[in-house]
Protein backbone atom coordinates (compact mmCIF):
# COMPACT_ATOMS: atom_id res chain seq x y z
CA UNK A 1 0.00 0.00 0.00
CA UNK A 2 1.17 3.60 -0.59
CA UNK A 3 3.10 4.98 2.38
CA UNK A 4 2.05 8.60 1.84
CA UNK A 5 -1.36 10.11 1.35
CA UNK A 6 -1.62 11.48 -2.15
CA UNK A 7 -4.42 13.66 -3.45
CA UNK A 8 -4.83 13.63 -7.21
CA UNK A 9 -7.52 14.61 -9.70
CA UNK A 10 -9.96 12.12 -11.17
CA UNK A 11 -8.35 9.35 -13.25
CA UNK A 12 -4.90 9.83 -11.68
CA UNK A 13 -3.44 7.29 -9.28
CA UNK A 14 -0.16 5.49 -8.53
CA UNK A 15 0.81 2.60 -10.78
CA UNK A 16 1.17 -0.83 -9.20
CA UNK A 17 4.15 -3.02 -9.96
CA UNK A 18 2.34 -5.36 -12.36
CA UNK A 19 0.88 -2.36 -14.19
CA UNK A 20 4.37 -0.94 -14.68
CA UNK A 21 5.39 -4.33 -16.02
CA UNK A 22 2.56 -4.26 -18.58
CA UNK A 23 3.55 -0.78 -19.69
CA UNK A 24 7.28 -1.39 -20.08
CA UNK A 25 6.88 -4.77 -21.77
CA UNK A 26 5.00 -3.02 -24.58
CA UNK A 27 7.08 0.16 -24.69
CA UNK A 28 9.24 0.60 -27.78
CA UNK A 29 12.55 1.64 -26.21
CA UNK A 30 13.78 2.88 -29.58
CA UNK A 31 11.65 5.97 -28.87
CA UNK A 32 13.83 6.69 -25.86
CA UNK A 33 16.99 5.92 -27.83
CA UNK A 34 15.94 8.29 -30.62
CA UNK A 35 15.26 11.08 -28.14
CA UNK A 36 18.73 10.78 -26.62
CA UNK A 37 20.33 10.41 -30.06
CA UNK A 38 19.53 14.08 -30.74
CA UNK A 39 21.52 15.23 -27.71
CA UNK A 40 25.16 16.21 -27.51
CA UNK A 41 27.61 13.29 -27.37
CA UNK A 42 28.00 13.38 -23.57
CA UNK A 43 24.27 12.71 -23.12
CA UNK A 44 23.56 10.18 -25.84
CA UNK A 45 24.03 7.43 -23.23
CA UNK A 46 23.74 9.15 -19.87
CA UNK A 47 23.71 7.68 -16.38
CA UNK A 48 20.21 6.40 -15.63
CA UNK A 49 18.51 6.26 -12.22
CA UNK A 50 15.52 4.21 -11.09
CA UNK A 51 13.30 4.77 -8.08
CA UNK A 52 12.00 1.33 -7.02
CA UNK A 53 8.91 2.81 -5.35
CA UNK A 54 9.79 5.35 -2.66
CA UNK A 55 6.76 7.65 -2.92
CA UNK A 56 4.02 5.12 -3.62
CA UNK A 57 5.34 2.18 -1.63
CA UNK A 58 4.66 -0.09 -4.60
CA UNK A 59 7.89 -1.98 -5.20
CA UNK A 60 9.14 -5.40 -6.28
CA UNK A 61 9.57 -7.50 -3.14
CA UNK A 62 13.20 -8.28 -3.99
CA UNK A 63 14.04 -4.56 -3.99
CA UNK A 64 12.02 -3.50 -0.95
CA UNK A 65 15.26 -3.01 0.96
CA UNK A 66 16.19 -0.39 -1.65
CA UNK A 67 13.19 1.86 -0.94
CA UNK A 68 14.30 5.43 -0.35
CA UNK A 69 17.32 5.01 -2.62
CA UNK A 70 17.89 5.97 -6.24
CA UNK A 71 19.75 3.18 -8.03
CA UNK A 72 21.98 4.25 -10.90
CA UNK A 73 23.68 2.51 -13.80
CA UNK A 74 25.23 3.18 -17.19
CA UNK A 75 24.39 1.31 -20.39
CA UNK A 76 26.16 0.00 -23.48
CA UNK A 77 22.97 0.18 -25.57
CA UNK A 78 19.25 0.80 -25.13
CA UNK A 79 18.40 -2.88 -25.10
CA UNK A 80 20.35 -2.94 -21.85
CA UNK A 81 18.21 -0.07 -20.55
CA UNK A 82 15.10 -2.10 -21.37
CA UNK A 83 16.45 -5.09 -19.44
CA UNK A 84 17.24 -2.93 -16.42
CA UNK A 85 13.82 -1.29 -16.42
CA UNK A 86 12.04 -4.63 -16.72
CA UNK A 87 14.17 -5.90 -13.86
CA UNK A 88 13.39 -3.07 -11.45
CA UNK A 89 9.89 -2.11 -12.76
CA UNK A 90 10.50 1.32 -11.24
CA UNK A 91 8.10 3.91 -9.98
CA UNK A 92 10.19 6.44 -11.91
CA UNK A 93 12.99 6.42 -14.49
CA UNK A 94 15.40 9.35 -14.59
CA UNK A 95 18.64 10.34 -16.29
CA UNK A 96 21.53 12.49 -15.10
CA UNK A 97 21.74 15.84 -16.94
CA UNK A 98 25.34 16.42 -15.91
CA UNK A 99 28.13 16.32 -18.47
CA UNK A 100 31.11 14.29 -17.26
CA UNK A 101 34.61 13.81 -18.61
CA UNK A 102 34.45 10.12 -17.76
CA UNK A 103 31.16 8.45 -16.81
CA UNK A 104 32.97 5.34 -15.58
CA UNK A 105 34.44 7.38 -12.70
CA UNK A 106 30.91 8.38 -11.68
CA UNK A 107 29.84 4.75 -11.52
CA UNK A 108 32.54 4.12 -8.92
CA UNK A 109 31.71 7.25 -6.90
CA UNK A 110 29.97 7.03 -3.52
CA UNK A 111 30.30 10.73 -2.67
CA UNK A 112 27.90 12.07 -5.37
CA UNK A 113 28.77 15.70 -4.61
CA UNK A 114 28.87 16.43 -8.31
CA UNK A 115 29.14 20.22 -8.14
CA UNK A 116 32.50 19.88 -6.35
CA UNK A 117 33.89 17.22 -8.70
CA UNK A 118 36.62 17.87 -11.28
CA UNK A 119 34.94 15.27 -13.51
CA UNK A 120 31.95 17.62 -14.03
CA UNK A 121 32.23 19.75 -17.18
CA UNK A 122 28.70 21.13 -17.55
CA UNK A 123 25.00 20.42 -17.29
CA UNK A 124 21.99 20.40 -19.56
CA UNK A 125 19.86 23.47 -18.76
CA UNK A 126 16.28 22.64 -17.83
CA UNK A 127 13.25 24.27 -16.22
CA UNK A 128 10.60 22.40 -14.23
CA UNK A 129 7.05 23.75 -13.89
CA UNK A 130 4.96 21.63 -11.51
CA UNK A 131 1.52 22.37 -10.01
CA UNK A 132 2.76 22.13 -6.41
CA UNK A 133 4.94 25.21 -6.94
CA UNK A 134 1.88 27.25 -7.91
CA UNK A 135 -0.49 28.69 -5.29
CA UNK A 136 -3.97 27.22 -5.73
CA UNK A 137 -7.30 28.13 -4.06
CA UNK A 138 -8.07 24.42 -3.79
CA UNK A 139 -4.66 22.84 -3.00
CA UNK A 140 -3.02 25.77 -1.21
CA UNK A 141 0.66 26.70 -1.26
CA UNK A 142 3.61 24.33 -1.46
CA UNK A 143 3.98 24.59 2.33
CA UNK A 144 0.29 23.75 2.77
CA UNK A 145 0.76 20.60 0.70
CA UNK A 146 3.90 19.57 2.57
CA UNK A 147 2.15 20.07 5.91
CA UNK A 148 -0.67 17.83 4.69
CA UNK A 149 1.91 15.09 3.93
CA UNK A 150 1.06 15.35 0.24
CA UNK A 151 3.42 17.76 -1.50
CA UNK A 152 2.41 16.26 -4.86
CA UNK A 153 -1.23 17.24 -4.43
CA UNK A 154 -2.69 19.02 -7.46
CA UNK A 155 -6.01 19.65 -9.17
CA UNK A 156 -7.50 20.92 -12.42
CA UNK A 157 -7.00 24.54 -11.33
CA UNK A 158 -3.27 24.45 -10.56
CA UNK A 159 -2.56 22.11 -13.48
CA UNK A 160 -4.07 24.64 -15.89
CA UNK A 161 -2.11 27.38 -14.19
CA UNK A 162 1.00 25.28 -14.82
CA UNK A 163 0.12 25.32 -18.53
CA UNK A 164 -0.06 29.13 -18.45
CA UNK A 165 3.26 29.38 -16.57
CA UNK A 166 4.90 27.06 -19.12
CA UNK A 167 3.72 29.24 -22.01
CA UNK A 168 4.99 32.38 -20.27
CA UNK A 169 8.31 30.70 -19.50
CA UNK A 170 8.74 29.60 -23.11
CA UNK A 171 8.05 33.14 -24.32
CA UNK A 172 10.41 34.63 -21.71
CA UNK A 173 13.25 32.31 -22.74
CA UNK A 174 12.72 33.26 -26.38
CA UNK A 175 12.80 36.94 -25.44
CA UNK A 176 16.19 36.62 -23.72
CA UNK A 177 17.75 34.88 -26.70
CA UNK A 178 17.21 31.13 -26.31
CA UNK A 179 15.83 29.54 -29.49
CA UNK A 180 16.58 25.81 -29.28
CA UNK A 181 13.83 24.78 -26.85
CA UNK A 182 11.93 21.56 -26.21
CA UNK A 183 8.85 21.04 -24.04
CA UNK A 184 8.14 17.77 -22.24
CA UNK A 185 4.94 16.79 -20.41
CA UNK A 186 6.20 15.11 -17.24
CA UNK A 187 2.95 13.47 -16.14
CA UNK A 188 2.05 16.21 -13.66
CA UNK A 189 3.68 19.31 -15.09
CA UNK A 190 6.11 20.41 -17.78
CA UNK A 191 9.84 20.59 -18.48
CA UNK A 192 11.53 23.01 -20.85
CA UNK A 193 15.01 22.16 -22.15
CA UNK A 194 17.54 24.62 -23.53
CA UNK A 195 19.80 23.16 -26.21
CA UNK A 196 22.07 26.14 -26.98
CA UNK A 197 25.69 25.46 -26.11
CA UNK A 198 25.77 28.45 -23.76
CA UNK A 199 23.15 26.66 -21.67
CA UNK A 200 25.42 23.66 -21.10
CA UNK A 201 28.34 25.89 -20.18
CA UNK A 202 26.61 28.16 -17.66
CA UNK A 203 28.15 28.30 -14.19
CA UNK A 204 26.04 27.59 -11.13
CA UNK A 205 25.99 31.32 -10.34
CA UNK A 206 24.71 32.00 -13.86
CA UNK A 207 21.99 29.40 -13.34
CA UNK A 208 20.98 30.87 -10.00
CA UNK A 209 20.66 34.31 -11.56
CA UNK A 210 18.57 32.96 -14.43
CA UNK A 211 16.27 31.07 -12.04
CA UNK A 212 15.84 34.27 -10.01
CA UNK A 213 15.06 36.28 -13.15
CA UNK A 214 12.40 33.76 -14.12
CA UNK A 215 10.86 33.86 -10.64
CA UNK A 216 10.91 37.67 -10.63
CA UNK A 217 8.99 37.50 -13.89
CA UNK A 218 6.21 35.77 -11.95
CA UNK A 219 6.81 32.27 -13.28
CA UNK A 220 6.78 29.42 -10.76
CA UNK A 221 9.62 26.94 -11.32
CA UNK A 222 11.55 24.50 -9.18
CA UNK A 223 14.76 26.55 -8.74
CA UNK A 224 16.85 23.52 -7.73
CA UNK A 225 16.41 22.06 -11.20
CA UNK A 226 17.50 25.20 -13.05
CA UNK A 227 20.30 25.99 -10.58
CA UNK A 228 21.71 22.50 -11.06
CA UNK A 229 21.39 21.03 -7.55
CA UNK A 230 18.68 18.65 -8.81
CA UNK A 231 20.51 17.05 -11.71
CA UNK A 232 17.99 14.33 -12.61
CA UNK A 233 15.21 14.55 -15.19
CA UNK A 234 12.40 12.17 -16.01
CA UNK A 235 13.03 10.10 -19.14
CA UNK A 236 10.56 10.86 -21.96
CA UNK A 237 8.26 7.93 -22.86
CA UNK A 238 8.73 6.50 -19.38
CA UNK A 239 5.84 6.08 -16.96
CA UNK A 240 5.26 8.59 -14.19
CA UNK A 241 4.39 6.02 -11.55
CA UNK A 242 2.94 8.58 -9.13
CA UNK A 243 0.00 9.40 -11.37
CA UNK A 244 0.02 6.75 -14.13
CA UNK A 245 0.77 9.12 -16.97
CA UNK A 246 3.21 8.87 -19.89
CA UNK A 247 5.98 11.46 -20.04
CA UNK A 248 6.16 12.75 -23.62
CA UNK A 249 7.57 15.56 -25.79
CA UNK A 250 4.94 18.06 -26.93
CA UNK A 251 4.81 21.20 -29.05
CA UNK A 252 4.27 24.46 -27.17
CA UNK A 253 1.66 25.54 -29.72
CA UNK A 254 -0.40 22.44 -28.86
CA UNK A 255 -0.20 22.69 -25.08
CA UNK A 256 -3.70 24.18 -24.71
CA UNK A 257 -5.23 21.77 -27.23
CA UNK A 258 -3.96 18.52 -25.76
CA UNK A 259 -6.09 16.52 -23.33
CA UNK A 260 -3.44 15.36 -20.87
CA UNK A 261 -5.98 13.71 -18.59
CA UNK A 262 -8.05 11.70 -21.06
CA UNK A 263 -6.09 11.21 -24.28
CA UNK A 264 -4.65 7.74 -24.97
CA UNK A 265 -1.47 9.55 -26.00
CA UNK A 266 -0.72 10.16 -22.32
CA UNK A 267 -2.69 7.43 -20.53
CA UNK A 268 -1.23 3.91 -20.28
CA UNK A 269 -3.41 1.04 -21.46
CA UNK A 270 -3.92 -0.36 -17.97
CA UNK A 271 -5.73 2.85 -16.99
CA UNK A 272 -8.13 2.70 -19.91
CA UNK A 273 -9.23 -0.90 -19.28
CA UNK A 274 -9.28 -0.91 -15.48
Amino acid sequence: MPRLRHCYPLNHRPSKVLERKKYYEKLNFSLIEAWFANKIDALKKPIFHVDPGHETGYCRKKYRNKLGKLLYFDIKDYNELRKMVLEYLPEDLYYDRNLYKDISKCMECINRKCQECHNLIGQELMFDVDPENIDCPNCGTLNDRINEASMFKFCYICFNRAIEHTIRLYEFLKEIGFNKLEVIYSGRGFHIYIYERQGYEMTQDDRRKLAKDVSNYGIAIDPWVTEGEARLARVPYSLNGLVSRICKPIKIEDIKKLDFWRSEEFIPEFMTIS
